[in-house]
């Protein structure tokens, strides 16, 4: 959907009539005046307002240009293809002549309707050309409450965050804008405030010709929230683990600030619950790395017992997340499906958090607000952490900063 804006600037000319002003007594005669010399415009008929305008489009795009359209920048609609039965072969350079002079978007798609690639308000005027090349173009609508001075757009791969993209614009609350020329691929996205913090994060986001990121910034704490539990792990006050080991899993003691259970076999869920409290209205929060098995899961747990909970995992390995219910022991119907994320970081230190306020369970990833599900279920309860596996075995699920929250 075309969503830019163009303001459009017009002078008014001011037209001053003077009059001989009327009276009695005898007419003098006028002086002659002499005709004022002919301005003749300086612009070369290329840039006449009325001379029609020519787009020579080069396709360098890696695929064939199956449809094009040409759109007024102020119109929301794409209009008719221009190319009819026509097709731009990848290498190849095509004309379109006769095209009224203004601003206008362009897009490029191939034979499935893809989009390869879109122009935004280009300066049709005279003899223009487009290289379609397959660049992205980005729109960040910004639904956070933050104004955005910063966007950055990186490499997954990349140390550092890079420079600005948005070169001194910004991003005002309710706004949005677009970032165009970016060479499709995947990219790690980040927004920042006024200071340089972090608003927002996505990983390893795929921007195909035209992508749009509406940010909502991450949540934070209730002003009536009370402190309960603070656990960075740095000693073993609270008895974690304890060097446990079963047929499937071994609870290790807490070492260098994590606490860490490696599962042994596939297909298997692991977690302990700090039983010095029960809560009801709640926020709990973990940090959690994985090593090992690949699409090993980070987990975090609500509920009055190990039989009766509400299990939140969040999947690295894929960017994915669920809510799972257990009662009475037995797994039911998911609360949530498995569902991407691209708030999830693949591979480093995943933030899961869990709200519980009025009967609704609200899921977090890294601060953001990513799924809200309303259940009563479960009044009170205590707080667990832990992972699972599934394909694939010998996964360790390490632990670090478990605070919970009680709401009052």
């Amino acid at each position: 959907m075309k969503n830019v804006c163009w303001i459009l600037v017009a002078a008014a000319a001011v037209l001053v009539l003077i009059s001989p002003a009327c009276g009695g007594g005898e007419v003098e005669e006028l002086p002659t005046i002499e005709a004022a010399p002919t301005i003749v415009p300086t612009s070369t008929p290329e840039s006449l307002p009325d001379e029609r305008a020519t787009i020579e489009i080069d396709n360098d795009s890696g695929a064939d240009v199956w449809y094009l359209y040409i759109s007024p920048a102020d119109i929301d609609d794409w209009g008719d293809d221009w190319l009819g039965d026509d097709v731009i072969g990848d290498g190849e350079r095509y004309v379109i002549e006769d095209i009224p002079p203004g601003i206008y978007d362009l897009k490029a798609e191939g034979e499935n309707h893809e989009v390869l690639e879109v122009a935004w308000g280009m300066d049709v005027v005279g003899n223009v050309s487009w290289d379609v090349r397959g660049l992205a173009s980005l729109e960040i609508v910004n639904q956070s409450d933050d104004t955005i001075y910063y966007l950055y757009i990186v490499s997954p791969d990349d140390a550092s965050w890079g420079g600005d993209w948005l070169d001194g614009d910004v991003i005002e609350i309710g706004d949005s804008h677009i970032v165009t020329e970016i060479p499709s691929g995947a990219y790690d996205v980040k927004v920042s405030d006024q200071d340089n913090e972090s608003v927002e994060v996505v990983y390893n986001v795929n921007l195909p010709a035209e992508s749009s990121w509406t940010v909502v910034g991450t949540t934070p704490l209730p002003g009536n929230a009370v402190l309960l539990l603070e656990e960075e792990f740095e000693n073993n006050r609270n008895n974690w683990g304890l060097d446990v080991e079963t047929e499937n899993a071994l609870y290790m003691s807490p070492i260098g600030g994590e606490y860490c259970i490696l599962i042994k076999s596939g297909n298997f869920t692991a977690w302990e619950f700090y039983r010095s409290f029960r809560t009801d209205e709640f926020v709990a929060e973990v940090a959690c790395r994985l090593d090992g098995a690949e699409d090993a899961s980070c987990g975090l747990g609500f509920g009055p017992e190990e039989s009766n909970i509400f299990w939140y995992e969040v999947s690295p390995f894929d960017q994915t997340f669920a809510l799972f219910l257990l009662e009475d022991g037995e797994w039911q119907d998911n609360l949530v499906t498995w569902t991407v994320s691209k708030n999830i970081i693949p591979n480093g230190v995943n933030y899961l958090s869990m709200e519980r306020l009025e009967g609704i369970v609200y899921l977090y990833i890294n601060g953001v607000l990513v799924e809200r599900v309303d259940s009563d279920r479960f009044p009170t309860g205590r707080v667990g952490i832990g992972g699972s596996t599934y394909s694939e075995g010998n996964g360790t699920i390490c632990l670090d900063g478990l605070r919970v929250w009680r709401l009052e």
